[in-house]
């Protein structure tokens, strides 16, 4: 409204020029002779220079027309020399006979090349507030006001320049045309308008066109548009190293309808409507409603977007649609709420929002528009997240090897530039194939320091605690965590953790680590901390330890070796524990602890969480053999200690029994009781021999 009332002021400047003109007329004067005092006069009133350098020319019946070329209003002194108004040519006409009847009737207004050059330099200084006219109330003229109606107004190719100093940005309205039918008596007027619009590049952003029915009843501090109609083309903002070059060549169409706008200047209100929008081919409809609107600037209403298909409308609005696992979602979005804009901040206090089979409810909104400090509270009833991640690679192979992934960089520029706090509630999601429930994230994010939690959830069967701190305040990222899990699904945790099955088993863990990179690989590389665990009731997937020492059993006593049962390899346990010291992605632990149903160990060694490469030795006791079947055949091994090996990595590995070491252990046990034997058979013998020599 600010720009409409500055153009209304400048055609009320222009309609002052002509009738300065008509006043010449009168006098039979020539208006180029009185170039200079209508200069001054300007001058005067306004303290910006006029300059006008074209010639003024009458016509005067049955119009008493002025029309006038060149015109050029300065700026303020403290704007420079940069001309603020600029008019190639103006005509308008009086109609002499209405005159006798105090009736003024203009002719169409016709103003052409057009510039206005808006300067705005913060905290209210600004070229064009002086043009406003005194705030003194006018004295009441006495009598009848005159009636007064204008033909029409046209301007064409017209510019308007917002230059915002302090900012440092430019908007610009070009090849601005703007045609309304007649004005005056109550009635209402056609309105057209066209522009292009830009932010001082030289090829536009959009193009847009304007159709109304504008009321605007005399005397009154309102104005209605009704069949309000906006068309535009947004051709979009072009690419940072592609400059113009860079912008789309297809326009994205845009829409807006309305069937009445009430705009109260006076109260500052916008009274209720609905605007029917379509951005491309997607359907909104926005109602509003405005008060406080040159100050505070308050609007509310409601959003609504109808079902749709996210599929067919990202490529429109110029967003690459992602690579999904499932190619079926993103195929139905439906939107609805309410929205609250002031001055400062946006808010959707009532949110609600469908994708494909998961409902969003809650609020949302930017606290503060010039920070973009986003907030939420949101709650989400379900969503299988695996879904909408990219299809799983298969893996390439190049001379018989598996070609290694790329590392995947951290987002760190968005990571820095995020702003936001809020909570997250999800009723149940799956990620990684892993079911997870009443997951509660509180988020924050400013600066570059990222925390999430304290989170907990159902996870694995059990519950889970914990929270995670993202710096990426440096150059190079800091990762802390601080998790903890009780009673859960181990082999899932080891899955989602390490990608491997070898383990499974209930049980508690926690970690406390931490880690620096800015990749992926680069955090696991750097990981170090420590890690507990208690499981129970679990397994050693890939592995028959009962097997394993059947076969080297069988080895050692030179028998046939046994076949294994069929069926995957697997060792059940009854308990696993045990921590570990992570120092650089390798985990060293020292107090491993396992009992089976045939032995009890315990051992020590690393895991390699980069190689996934493992190298354990353990001490094993067979305390139970079965009576009969496999493994009966051990019974000498019973009690026995007996050193195992583990080697190869967590996805092909490797466990070897030691028995050869025992196989050792047991004669040297053996040659050491028989010398002991001896040596007492053979003092036996030897007191014996003295005896008999002695008696004799």
């Amino acid at each position: 409204m600010r720009a409409l009332k500055i153009i209304g002021g400048v055609l009320a400047a222009l309609v002052a020029i002509v009738v300065l003109g008509v006043i010449a007329l009168v006098l039979w004067v020539d208006p180029n002779d009185y170039r200079d005092d209508i200069e001054q006069l300007v001058e005067r009133h306004t303290g910006r220079p006029l300059e006008i350098g074209g010639s003024m020319d009458l016509d005067v019946f049955p119009w008493l027309a002025l029309r006038v070329e060149d015109v050029r209003l300065g700026n303020p002194p403290q704007f420079g020399e940069e001309p603020f108004l600029t008019v190639a040519r103006a005509n308008v006409g009086v109609k002499l006979l209405p005159l006798l009847r105090r009736n003024l009737e203009v002719s169409r207004v016709a103003v052409e090349g057009l510039s206005v050059t808006l300067i705005g330099r913060g905290e209210g200084v600004n070229n064009w507030s002086d043009l406003g006219g005194s705030d003194e109330e006018e004295p009441a003229a006495e009598g009848e006001a005159p009636q007064t109606r204008i033909a029409g107004i046209d301007v064409t190719g017209a510019t308007i320049v917002y230059r915002d100093e302090a900012e440092g940005s430019v908007l610009r309205l070009s090849e601005l045309e703007l045609h309304t039918g007649a004005i005056g008596g109550g009635a209402p007027v056609d309105a057209t308008a066209s522009f292009a619009f830009d932010q001082g590049e030289p090829q536009p952003l959009a193009r847009v066109k304007l159709k109304t029915i504008a009321h605007l009843p005399a005397g009154a501090s309102h104005v209605e548009l009704r069949d309000l109609s906006a068309d535009a083309e947004w051709f979009g903002a072009p690419e940072e190293a592609g400059g113009a070059a860079g912008r789309s060549s297809e326009a994205l169409p845009i829409s807006v309808r309305a069937e009445s706008l009430v705009l109260d200047w006076e109260a500052e209100t916008l009274s209720p409507t609905s605007l029917e929008l379509r951005v491309g081919s997607v359907p909104l409809t926005v109602t509003a409603q405005g008060e406080k609107l040159f100050s505070e600037r308050v609007v509310t209403g409601e959003i609504s977007i109808p079902r749709m298909s996210l599929r067919k409308a990202l490529p429109e609005l110029g967003v690459e649609l992602p690579e999904t696992a499932d190619p079926s979602v993103l195929t139905k979005f439906e939107l609805k709420g309410s929205y609250r804009l002031t001055e400062t901040a946006l808010r959707l206090p009532q949110l609600d929002l469908l994708l494909d089979d998961t409902r969003v409810r809650g609020s949302a909104g930017i606290e503060d528009l010039e920070k973009m400090a986003l907030a939420f509270d949101l709650n989400v009833d379900a969503i299988n997240v695996d879904r909408y991640l990219g299809p799983e690679k298969e893996e390439a192979s190049k001379g018989g090897a598996a070609q290694a992934e790329e590392p995947t960089e951290l987002p760190l520029d968005a990571l820095r530039e995020l702003n936001a706090k809020g909570s997250l509630a999800i009723g149940r999601a799956v990620l990684a194939g892993l079911e997870f429930s009443d997951i509660r994230l509180p988020l924050s994010a400013s600066g570059g320091l990222v925390r999430v939690g304290p989170t907990q959830a159902r996870l694995f069967g059990g519950s889970y605690g914990g929270n995670i701190v993202l710096d990426a305040r440096q150059a190079q990222a800091r990762l802390s965590l601080d998790e903890r899990a009780r009673d859960i699904d181990i082999g899932a945790l080891m899955k989602a953790a390490f990608e491997t099955d070898r383990v499974s088993g209930r049980g508690d863990a926690s970690a406390v680590l931490k880690a620096v990179g800015n990749t992926d690989a680069a955090i696991l590389a750097s990981l170090s901390g420590r890690i507990e665990a208690n499981v129970r009731e679990g397994a050693f997937n890939g592995v028959d330890l009962l097997y394993e020492l059947r076969r080297a059993y069988a080895l050692w006593k030179r028998e046939p070796i046994p076949a294994r049962a069929g069926g995957e390899p697997r060792t059940a346990f009854r308990t696993l524990s045990g921590s570990a010291v992570l120092d650089q992605g390798v985990m060293r632990n020292d107090d491993l602890r396992v009992e089976t149903d045939i032995l009890r160990a315990s051992g020590k060694g690393t895991i390699d969480l980069n190689s996934k490469a493992i190298d354990y030795r353990l001490v094993a006791e067979v305390y139970r053999l079965p009576s009969e079947g496999a493994g009966a055949e051990m019974t000498d091994l019973k009690a026995a200690e007996i050193p195992i090996t583990i080697t190869g990595t967590l996805d092909d590995m490797s466990v070897r029994p030691d028995l050869a070491s025992l196989v050792k252990e047991r004669v040297r046990k053996e040659v050491t009781e028989r010398v002991e034997e001896k040596k007492e058979e053979l003092k036996k013998k030897l007191g014996d021999r003295l005896k008999d020599l002695l008696n004799r």
